[in-house]
């Protein structure tokens, strides 16, 4: 589709800022709303070379593209990022809160400062950052929507992860009360919950361990692990006008893992 803009999922002329962006499960949705039609703003924590990358990519698609590195810790930086996006893109209508910290650890072992990162990262920053994002629209009478993408296991317990766990459970109900509160403002607030899926966050995992990461895909009932790709389709539907009766909503994409 090089040159060429999909117009058949209605993103013509949205303005997309996406998280986390340049990798994994936020570069594959950052792509498939380029190829909708819709301009995109990306953020990457520390990889200029992925930012970079993947900004490239964005650009043939057709549209106007725009992307900085930016620690998304915390509310201070939501300005700086919406001032940025809005000064080379355009006001964001569609806001997709990516961007996440993992790690493990055992919960005798937690220290407060892998707390405090992994809450400010995953829970206070899109926290602030789809408030941000709704104060600007509401200012400007439009309409849009959030994506949270959180995780499986905001609801299912993984070992050495309840920091982890507790940030995305977090998240996944930051959706509930802000689609609530910010339904009579025509902006809607979804949530994407990803099982397991090989990201360079995890990498570490499965690309040292392949027959051992394969192992684990084999016991999900749709027989294998997810790529970031299995999400896109599913953001670009959240973002259009094709769930425009869905608020407060959570898509969980993994596999079957959840019903085992």
């Amino acid at each position: 589709m090089d040159g060429q803009r999909s117009s058949s999922t209605g993103l013509a002329g949205k303005v997309a800022l996406i998280t986390g962006g340049a990798n994994g499960i936020g570069r594959a949705i950052a792509i498939a709303l380029a190829e909708a039609g819709a301009d995109i703003y990306i953020t990457s924590r520390a990889d200029r070379e992925a930012l970079d990358g993947t900004c490239r990519e964005l650009s043939r698609l057709g549209g106007r593209v725009g992307g900085s590195l930016l620690e998304c810790y915390d509310d201070s930086s939501v300005g700086v990022l919406f001032d940025r996006a809005t000064c080379e893109i355009g006001r964001p209508n569609v806001l997709v809160n990516n961007a996440a910290v993992g790690g493990r650890s055992t919960f005798l072992e937690m220290s407060e400062s892998s707390f405090d990162t992994t809450l400010g990262v995953n829970l206070r920053f899109p926290f602030f950052a789809l408030q941000r994002f709704a104060r600007d629209l509401i200012d400007a009478g439009e309409g849009g929507s959030a994506i949270n993408v959180s995780s499986i296991s905001s609801f299912k317990a993984i070992s050495k992860m309840s920091a982890y766990q507790c940030s995305k459970a977090g998240l996944s109900m930051l959706t509930k009360g802000a689609a609530y509160e910010l339904a009579p403002f025509g902006i809607r607030v979804n949530t994407l919950s990803p099982g397991l899926t090989a990201t360079k966050a995890n990498r570490d995992q499965w690309r040292d361990h392949p027959e051992v990461w394969a192992e684990r895909g084999k016991e999900l009932p749709l027989g294998r692990a997810g790529t970031p790709e299995d999400f896109a389709s599913a953001a670009v539907f959240l973002a259009s006008a094709a769930s425009s009766w869905m608020t407060g909503a959570d898509l969980v994409i993994d596999g079957g893992d959840s019903v085992i």
